[in-house]
């Protein structure tokens, strides 16, 4: 584990903290949230599954579903780990105790639901909501306000939520299904569409085409194509969007290819490992010119 230990709780300290209170519960799991890298991911990671865990003492889930809605916003504002917090998921779907229950959610059986199937209740259900929320802001003109980065938080949020959910489709935590409904909801209006919703429709296409992009879903597919085809010539749209529109069709006929793939953000240890080859290989170059330099003077 991480050794994490709040101030109340370390030798001397003469208060108690109640784990089972939210405030107590919600800022320990936020500290371990502000913490993980993938250099600490296993270690930090296994704590957030300990925090969930202690929902085996609740028949609400309070800190279960506390630990999911956290970890969903984190992830959203914070796109360059989207990775690694999608795999959090995971990892909590499977490690998380069947003991955990929610009496208030049932499962198809009629039993509670409980684990890993009420870990993806929860997830669902925040992604839904902050997706059907919405993140349409107007940007304010002065560039430098605090309404202006204001602004611009809610659009990355944004985009964050619909990029995770697309992570979570590649993972299988999502499914097809949930994925066509966004993109279905997302190209209704091609006449006035937001300009919001069709980036995050073509952030969503470009992250999950790939996988979803087959003959089982073709004929859908397809139709959304159609309708991305139309949007290119709309005039109600900046020349910006309809670029980007033109730009995922690309895409598509290259077969989800990207030409310039994004690379993975490194840990630190990766960085340190870069360095040291850079070091060697520096120091090698110099003693090759030293021998050429001597042989030279022969």
């Amino acid at each position: 584990t991480t050794g994490f230990v709040p101030r109340a709780l370390r030798k001397g300290g003469d208060v108690a903290e109640d784990e089972m209170d939210e405030k107590v519960f919600k800022r320990r799991i936020m500290a371990l949230l502000n913490i993980i890298t993938p250099d600490n991911y296993d270690a930090v990671s296994d704590d957030l599954i300990e925090w969930g865990n202690k929902s085996v003492k609740e028949t609400d889930g309070r800190i279960l579903r506390k630990l999911v809605q956290l970890l969903v916003e984190k992830t959203a504002d914070e796109r360059t780990w989207m990775k690694m917090y999608a795999n959090l998921f995971l990892k909590l779907i499977s490690k998380i105790s069947n003991d955990v229950q929610d009496h208030s959610e049932r499962s198809k059986s009629g039993g509670y639901l409980s684990g890993g199937s009420l870990v993806r209740k929860y997830l669902l259900q925040k992604c839904q909501e902050d997706f059907e929320r919405g993140w349409k802001v107007d940007m304010p003109e002065a560039k430098q306000s605090e309404e202006f980065y204001d602004a611009l938080a809610i659009k990355r949020r944004g985009l964050g939520l619909v990029e995770l959910i697309g992570e979570l489709y590649l993972l299988d935590v999502l499914t097809a299904h949930i994925i066509m409904s966004s993109l279905r909801r997302m190209l209704t209006n091609i006449e006035t569409p937001e300009k919001e919703v069709l980036e995050s429709m073509m952030k969503l296409l470009s992250t999950v085409g790939k996988k979803l992009d087959t003959l089982e879903h073709k004929t859908e597919v397809n139709l959304y194509f159609e309708r991305i085809k139309s949007m290119t010539t709309n005039e109600n749209l900046s020349s910006r969007i309809r670029l980007l529109l033109m730009n995922t069709i690309e895409l598509r006929k290259r077969r989800w290819e990207v030409r310039h793939a994004e690379e993975a953000p490194k840990s630190i240890a990766q960085l340190h490992q870069d360095m040291e080859r850079e070091k060697l290989a520096k120091q090698a170059r110099s003693s090759s010119g030293r021998r050429n330099e001597s042989n030279e003077h022969r």
